[in-house]
């Protein structure tokens, strides 16, 4: 336990050490906020939409899925008494059909899902890191740190707004046409 408790203490110690040398040394460093710069600028709010729609359509389907299910499961469990046997076994091959489907439907989502969500982000963290090694070699920063592993920081240390200012302005600077040629 001892171990471990020394283990989390140097594990705290050791980049907060590392921080307080590197201002000394002339070196610069910057926090962002990876997530909420990948979410936060035009090109990624709009995949959050599209995400989302999808999620809301596979959402309405799986909830017609538990419906059927859930209304199979209450008249079995109702019409106990009433129900043939034949009609008790078709209704609980009905219901282990449901259970099935149900949780096929849910696996394929989540898969489906995290491709489509990969597939959304992707291009946007590659543009995302091709402004941010920019910005930060033109502002001199040695080190750039996800805000979710910092402890503390500095509100000056947080690029995140810039980084997102940047990406939208990228954006919109290689979305220009062409000007046509004068005639």
């Amino acid at each position: 336990m001892r171990q471990v408790t020394l283990l989390v203490v140097i594990s705290l110690l050791v980049p907060a050490a590392l921080l307080a040398q590197a201002p000394a040394a002339g070196s610069k460093v910057a926090v962002i906020d990876f997530q909420g710069a990948l979410a936060g600028n035009a090109m990624g709010k709009k995949a959050q939409e599209q995400l989302g729609a999808e999620v809301n359509k596979r959402q309405a389907d799986m909830e017609r899925t538990q419906k059927s299910l859930e209304d199979a499961q209450t008249k079995l469990r109702t019409q106990d008494k009433a129900l043939s046997d034949a009609a008790k076994a078709d209704l609980g091959r009905d219901i282990d059909r449901l259970t099935t489907d149900l949780q096929r439907k849910n696996d394929d989502a989540q898969k489906e899902l995290q491709d489509l969500q990969q597939q959304l982000l992707r291009p946007i963290a590659e543009r995302l890191q091709k402004v941010l090694d920019a910005y930060a070699s033109e502002m001199g920063y040695a080190v750039v740190l996800d805000a979710m592993s910092v402890v503390w920081r500095a509100d000056a240390a947080d690029i995140t707004t810039e980084i997102i200012r940047r990406i939208d302005a990228d954006v919109t600077a290689t979305a220009k046409p062409a000007a046509p040629a004068p005639k």
